[in-house]
């Protein structure tokens, strides 16, 4: 971790403030001798997170037999750690609510928490390991560190999470590559000085580490783990969630001797309180998975004895989906152009609305669309420049167009017809109709003798920049990399 880059995002001025009735709470549990009352008239100084932690109290998630009136009566039926638990909650979702016309996913984001703090309270409860709703807190807080990186960094923590494309264990490691820290340690470092518990801090610290790493608290760190576990096999990715839930059924196993049936029973508990908290939250969560088709490939998939390995038609470096050449092959590709010292141009295209025709027509229809583009983006190609230009599978639903030599002097105009092209080929799908479909497209030149843009990393951090631009401006857009700035051709 470069201690220089954390102390400059912890002094950034754009960094959220944890409310006043947070920091009074976290003040009082602090000290041995405070007394429930002084909890109680603290909380209730906030009126709307009064209302909102009696509200949850009642509600079906916690189960009570007997109505409770008063957050004093909450903290007697329900303990001190449960109350403190739900006012720290509601205070970060407030401090991190969702801007409007933001390119950082809130949505997504919350989600991921929400499945992850639900999973964590019911292994905690069903295991009888430490406190259930300590491990709802820290599964609820551990990605904050990500808010903080988007805050701090903008559009280039955006570029950043389109290279990871929804891996979040991935994540990390790019984080560090590119800002020299991750999230977790930049999330610890912001709890820690909001005076959270020092165990809880080592949780959000470590929760990207295996278990060779020791934790304070081990039994909490495990359980937040198998929680993250379960918030990627609820993921939109069929064969990403197939992979943890195969993950999630061995460490439960191995770590807390839980029964397959065990296991498999949070996940179908969890869908239902996390929509409920996402209402008491006032949060959006989207619609919630369909666990039961969820296990029933997981079984289907355990009796066939398979696994997710690539098939053995396709050659290494060859993306499944498209068929055309991976992010290593395009890295190779880049390379190579850069060592031949001639013109090189990268084009940087993304499908537009994909997660809106995920969430629509599934998983499915967002795979139809891209394999649909990338036949279209490979034939206008080669209509247009040949060989000259090479084209390859980038992340998620981005492909990247490599030129060089005289076909870099045409690279607007190719856009332009991959723009069209992209516009004529509407998908044809049997649950949403015919699917018209858009793309953003960024472009970065280097030209022969020319010192701007000098190295493979650099071109394409200008080719991401304006690709980012182009989302920006509302998609279906193009925009190239200009005098230091990204520059609308079209739009």
């Amino acid at each position: 971790m470069n201690d220089t880059a954390l102390a400059r995002i912890m002094e950034s001025p754009q960094l959220p403030t944890l409310p006043a009735v947070a920091v009074r709470v976290l003040e009082l549990t602090s000290r041995r001798d405070v007394e429930l009352g002084e909890i109680a008239k603290a909380v209730e100084h906030d009126p709307a997170i009064a209302t909102r932690v009696l509200k949850t109290v009642n509600s079906s998630f916690y189960g009570l037999t007997q109505r409770v009136g008063s957050i004093r009566q909450a903290l007697a039926y329900l303990g001190l750690e449960t109350v403190k638990g739900l006012v720290l909650g509601f205070s970060l979702a407030r401090a991190f609510k969702g801007e409007e016309e933001v390119l950082f996913d809130f949505e997504d984001y919350w989600r991921r928490s929400i499945y992850s703090a639900s999973a964590a309270r019911a292994l905690a409860s069903i295991v009888k390991c430490g406190d259930a709703d300590e491990a709802f807190l820290a599964a609820l807080i551990q990605d904050v560190g990500m808010i903080a990186l988007w805050k701090h960094y903008g559009d280039r923590y955006i570029q950043v999470l389109d290279l990871a494309d929804g891996d979040h264990h991935s994540l990390s490691g790019f984080e560090r590559r590119h800002f020299e820290l991750d999230h977790a340690e930049i999330g610890a470092a912001m709890l820690d000085g909001w005076k959270f518990p020092t165990h809880i801090v080592d949780v959000v610290l470590l929760h990207h580490h295996g278990t060779e790493v020791a934790a304070q608290d081990e039994d909490m760190r495990r359980i937040v783990l198998l929680a993250n576990m379960v918030a990627e096999s609820l993921g939109q990715d069929q064969e990403r969630a197939q992979k943890a839930l195969r993950q999630y059924e061995e460490c439960a196993a191995t770590w807390f001797d839980l029964r397959r049936g065990t296991a498999f029973a949070v996940l179908k508990s969890i869908t239902q309180h996390a929509d409920e908290l996402g209402r008491m939250f006032d949060l959006k969560t989207s619609s919630n998975p369909d666990v039961d088709t969820i296990l029933e490939e997981a079984d289907r998939l355990r009796r066939e004895n398979r696994v997710s390995a690539p098939a053995p038609e396709f050659a290494e470096n060859t993306d499944q989906l498209t068929g055309l050449p991976d992010r290593n092959a395009f890295q190779e590709r880049l390379l190579s152009v850069f060592e031949a010292e001639s013109p090189a141009a990268i084009l940087l295209l993304g499908i537009d609305g994909m997660r809106e025709l995920n969430r629509e027509g599934g998983p499915g229809s967002g795979d139809a669309a891209l394999a649909k583009v990338s036949e279209a983006v490979l034939r206008t190609c080669r209509e247009a420049v040949g060989a000259q230009a090479s084209v390859f599978r980038f992340v998620g639903a981005e492909l990247a167009v490599v030129l060089q030599g005289d076909s870099v002097a045409r690279v607007g105009i190719l856009a332009e017809r991959l723009r069209a092209s992209i516009r004529l080929a509407p998908l044809a799908d049997e649950r949403l109709g015919l699917l018209k479909l858009g793309a953003s497209l960024g472009i970065a030149t280097r030209l022969e003798g020319t010192r701007n843009l000098a190295t493979p990393d650099e071109l394409l951090r200008a080719a991401m920049m304006a690709i980012s631009e182009a989302r920006r401006n509302g998609g279906d857009s193009i925009f190239a990399w200009g005098e230091g700035e990204p520059v609308a051709i079209a739009a």
